[in-house]
């Protein structure tokens, strides 16, 4: 006899370089949020890849979803065998939404140019909402170095160094000045 399972407001989709178990999305539980994680043919083939490493990937994709089934939360976890896999992260997540009857999808930004654009462009044709967000790995979101840099007249790493140490208190000493009383030495270091 088949459980009744309740509908999903939200999916939230996780990649297999995404398992991070401290990711804010995972503080608070709720029952109208479903953690979909899934091992697709699209991810594998697309280029050669050692098989140790394929394997390693979806252990640790597995590891995430028990870990957070455990935590109380609602885990989908679409393996490479299933029958209802489509072996496509569009093809599972539009079979998902209308399976949970959801509402909204989310995913954190993929690493990955390739994937950030057919995610992108796939959430743009949908009639639900598609959100994409920060995956928590980096030290600075995707827009900073530009919003950085607008408006200046030259490009310096300088300036986001600077504003990098001040902001994560590297190399600062108790009065947030550079360790050292210089932000550098390169000039030091440049021979002439």
């Amino acid at each position: 006899m088949a459980t009744h399972q309740p509908r999903a407001q939200t999916l939230r989709l996780l990649l297999g370089d995404q398992l991070n178990p401290q990711h804010s999305w995972f503080a608070e539980h709720d029952a109208g949020v479903v953690y979909v994680l899934m091992e697709v043919r699209q991810k594998t083939d697309y280029v050669l890849h050692h098989a140790q490493k394929i394997l390693a990937i979806f252990a640790a994709m597995r590891d995430l979803a028990r870990q957070l089934r455990e935590a109380g939360h609602r885990v989908r976890y679409v393996a490479i065998d299933d029958a209802s896999n489509r072996q496509s992260l569009p093809g599972n997540l539009a079979a998902l939404m209308a399976h949970y009857g959801a509402q909204r999808l989310q995913y954190q930004h993929p690493d990955e140019w390739r994937l950030d654009e057919q995610l992108r462009t796939w959430g743009d044709e949908q009639a639900f909402a598609v959100e994409a967000m920060g995956s928590e790995h980096f030290y600075t979101s995707r827009t900073e170095l530009s919003d950085l840099f607008q408006g200046r007249p030259q490009w310096l790493m300088e300036h986001f160094y600077r504003r990098m140490r001040q902001r994560h208190g590297v190399l600062m000493d108790d009065v947030r000045e550079p360790e050292g009383g210089q932000w550098n030495y390169d000039h030091d270091n440049r021979k002439p």
